[in-house]
């Protein structure tokens, strides 16, 4: 038996989820929690299933090949919920696997569903909306266009505010400037290995210009989830400076940095919230690039762009992501300072935009308990 079991598959998902564990057992500390997760999760409290590596993959190849092993763990999952019989259970992203969780649950599951940071379907699988309404008891949704699209499909959501806001806002309270000698770029390349695999060596050769021709200093802000040999073999004899720790340590790196080159997510945010100008890039095999064209049906990629509607920081994906491209645009940034200015004053418009909040998760999963 439990009382809330909760299922993050990405890191993403963890970091968060451990935010709402934290604010759950603020309430009410005698809660007994279980999860899918990671270290995060496990930290705050949570009992930890299995970790979400066991079902964390990227891009619609890698998903085919690990079919028969997602299918066991999704079976095996939803038959443990059915065992420990929570009175809520918490969705935390992660949409092709929960989503199913979800489905094959909601005939004999007595508690309550609940889905926090929801499925972008208003960017792609837009026929998940009909399925959130039919097996979901309410969305707790972290951009407010979401509520207002929930709304008009008639599903129960409520706007909780975005936690990267809060994770920013916490990490400014106390954050200073470092006094710095040279001009300082970080690259993002992201968390999975598939991605940095395909991201990384572009922006090595990037950081290599930087360097030589420049004199700019550069930091590779590492996943902590990712071994430090594995960068060290994309790295080669590149003069990149290594930040690798928690994520408290990638938001001082953000900081302290002039510019930010990432791929598009959640860090484009993180360098909005910090104030730090950013360009994001993108670059997926050939067979899920064309896969995503065909299924993605906005106009940004970036979640900046998306909640602003336009575009405030230039997007650099497959052909366009080029030497050139990039480091015109950083030049741009660092040299112009009317259009570096502008886009400051566009993260703080989006900062406004996220803020304002009424309704708290924690305490309306707690009101049900």
């Amino acid at each position: 038996m439990c009382d809330i079991f909760i299922i993050a598959g990405e890191s993403s998902g963890d970091l968060h989820s451990s935010h709402l564990i934290n604010d759950i057992l603020t309430i009410n500390p005698s809660l007994n929690i279980r999860a899918i997760g990671g270290s995060h999760m496990k930290k705050a409290g949570a009992n930890i299933l299995y970790d979400y590596s066991e079902i964390n993959y990227i891009g619609f190849v890698n998903i085919a090949k690990n079919y028969l092993h997602l299918k066991s763990r999704l079976n095996y999952t939803v038959n443990k919920i059915i065992e420990l019989s929570p009175k809520i259970l918490i969705l935390c992203d992660f949409p092709g696997f929960n989503i199913r969780i979800a489905e094959k649950l909601k005939p004999c599951f007595k508690g309550k569903i609940f889905y926090y940071i929801t499925p972008q379907v208003w960017a792609w699988h837009q026929n998940r909306i009909k399925k959130l309404k039919l097996f979901i008891d309410s969305c707790f949704v972290i951009f407010p266009f979401e509520k207002e699209l929930f709304d008009k499909y008639g599903i129960s959501s409520y706007y909780v505010g975005n936690p990267i806001v809060k994770q920013a806002n916490d990490f400014l309270a106390s954050a200073v400037k470092e006094a710095r000698s040279e001009r300082t770029i970080s690259i993002m390349p992201g968390s999975r290995k598939e991605e940095i695999s395909l991201i990384l060596p572009k922006l090595i050769g990037i950081s290599d210009i930087l360097i030589g021709k420049y004199k700019y200093k550069v930091n590779l802000i590492c996943s902590e989830n990712i071994p430090l040999d594995f960068y060290n073999v994309l790295k080669g004899t590149s003069k990149i400076n290594f930040v690798y720790s928690d994520k408290s340590s990638n938001l001082k790196a953000i900081y302290n940095s002039d510019a930010v080159i990432t791929k598009f997510g959640t860090s484009n945010l993180e360098c909005a919230l910090l104030n730090v100008p950013f360009i994001t890039v993108y670059k997926a095999s050939f067979i899920n690039y064309f896969i995503a064209k065909l299924l993605i049906k906005i106009k940004y990629v970036s979640l900046v762009n998306i909640i602003m509607n336009k575009e405030i920081i230039k997007e650099y994906i497959q052909t366009s992501f080029t030497t050139e491209s990039v480091i015109v645009e950083l030049q741009r940034i660092l040299k112009d300072y009317e259009y570096r200015n502008k886009m400051l004053e566009n993260f703080s418009k989006l900062r406004d935009v996220l803020t304002h909040s009424k309704d708290n998760a924690a305490e309306l999963i707690c009101r049900e308990i």
